[in-house]
């Protein structure tokens, strides 16, 4: 049974995915946004301009890069007067807080643009510069271009070195962990002066590719047709441990059920896609079977587990919990799934769905002490029982090669059954055997 009418989104065809990516091709690389800072005198006249050049959709907007861009623009200097400066650096920083006073400062990486050493900036020498004595006066510019690199190394605490993947920037209003990428513009006065500086947070994002699908699922999404299940493609997909229920329904029969859930391999999946998901519930009692396996009465939501540090953010070494460090633990909820009937049996049906991710979800990352990472907890919405079925997945930022995945339902809004909610009965994942009551 496919999903509802007013659930069923029409998915691209193989042809229009082709056309539209010919069309991006021969567009070439994206617009390019200027976003300027200045430093203007006492009258109010900009003095010394650093700009940089973004994807981002505005100047307004924050500069954003992805991993393999590198960070351009130029550094401009306009001196009505002459003024004593030694030196011009641009620099790109990564720093993790914790608090006001805790930061760790895992990228730091510097260009200078011009010093004295380098000679008169108004007429330069590639050949044994002599020393530039004199003062600045007049109109400056240096361009710049900064790679992020790929991975970071930071020291730990036994002296030794540790090898990170950069991170992507994170910052919201509720968390007391942030991670901010800033571009710096020094320019150096010499003794006794006052340096000034030029400055701007950037929004990064590292690109996580996830690996190949199978055969089976990427013949699916080229011929537009459903996914093959477990049983017709199981390569594709990942079993987790199933679970056993005992129960009584209306209060008068026991019941026993066991509950399978498969989620779609390679276990990394692209913000702005779906999460393909396979359900099966066998009970041999018809009526609780096809109570507990109605669609609306099924949820799978995305949660979202944010690790800091208990101790400061620069002690990296600290190995306490099953991820590796000594954590704070945030954990948030954040997507519904949708679900349509695929196999209907007398004593087991099968369920398939789709977990909506939005386009801004941050990937997986960790660095130092601070852990993002997704699972699933799955949630029979009856009242008063939440089953939790909890698997590590990952968050990536770029489509499998060779392939694009076509949306079977639409985006779902939270069920009002999900907002507000407080408690939960939760078990574990296996769960032992547990005595619970389906009210009538």
């Amino acid at each position: 049974m496919e999903p509802s009418q007013e659930q069923v989104a029409d998915p691209p065809t193989y042809a229009d995915t082709v056309r539209r990516s010919s069309q991006r091709s021969q567009a070439g690389a994206p617009r390019r946004i200027e976003h300027t800072y200045t430093l203007n005198s006492s009258k109010g006249v900009p003095w010394a301009k650093l700009a940089v050049y973004s994807r981002a959709q505005s100047p307004s907007h924050l500069p954003t890069f992805y991993e393999g861009e590198p960070i351009t623009g130029y550094v401009s200097l306009m001196l009505e007067k002459e003024e004593t400066i030694k030196s011009v650096t641009i620099s790109v920083i990564g720093q993790l807080t914790s608090s006001m006073t805790d930061v760790f400062l895992f990228l730091d990486t510097s260009r200078e643009l011009w010093s004295v050493s380098m000679g008169d900036p108004s007429n330069p020498v590639t050949n044994a510069p002599v020393k530039y004595t004199g003062k600045l006066r007049g109109n400056y510019r240096w361009p710049f271009s900064i790679s992020i690199p790929a991975h970071v190394t930071t020291r730990s605490a036994d002296g030794g070195s540790e090898a990170w993947r950069i991170p992507p920037s994170f910052s919201e209003r509720m968390s007391r962990i942030h991670i901010q990428y800033q571009i710096v513009c020094q320019l150096r006065r010499g003794k006794f002066r006052v340096d000034s500086k030029l400055s701007t947070v950037f929004a990064f994002t590292p690109v996580i590719i996830p690996q190949p699908f199978s055969d089976a699922r990427r013949l699916a999404y080229l011929n537009n047709t459903a996914l093959p299940g477990p049983d017709m493609d199981p390569d594709g997909w990942q079993e987790v441990q199933p679970i056993q229920l005992q129960g009584v329904v209306f209060s008068v029969r026991a019941v026993e059920l066991r509950i399978t859930l498969w989620l779609a391999k390679p276990l990394c999946y692209t913000r702005g896609s779906v999460i393909p998901c396979n359900l099966a519930i066998e009970c041999l009692d018809t009526q609780a079977l096809h109570l507990l396996s109605a669609p609306k009465a099924i949820d799978i939501r995305l949660r979202r587990h944010v690790f800091m540090g208990l101790a400061n953010a620069s002690n990296t070494n600290t190995r306490m919990s099953k991820h590796g460090v000594e954590f704070g633990e945030e954990v948030e909820d954040i997507r519904a799934s949708v679900w349509w009937l695929s196999r209907d049996g007398t004593m087991r049906r099968t369920l398939s769905g789709e977990i909506h991710l939005a386009r801004d979800l941050k990937p997986t990352s960790k660095i130092g002490k601070f852990e993002l990472y997704v699972s699933h907890p799955t949630s029979h919405l009856l009242p008063g029982l939440t089953l939790l079925i909890q698997h590590e997945v990952y968050g990536g930022c770029v489509s499998a090669q060779g392939c694009c995945i076509c949306l079977r339902t639409r985006r779902p809004a939270i069920p009002s059954i999900l907002q507000g909610r407080v408690s939960h009965w939760i078990c574990d994942w296996p769960a032992p055997q547990e005595l619970l009551t389906i009210p009538s």
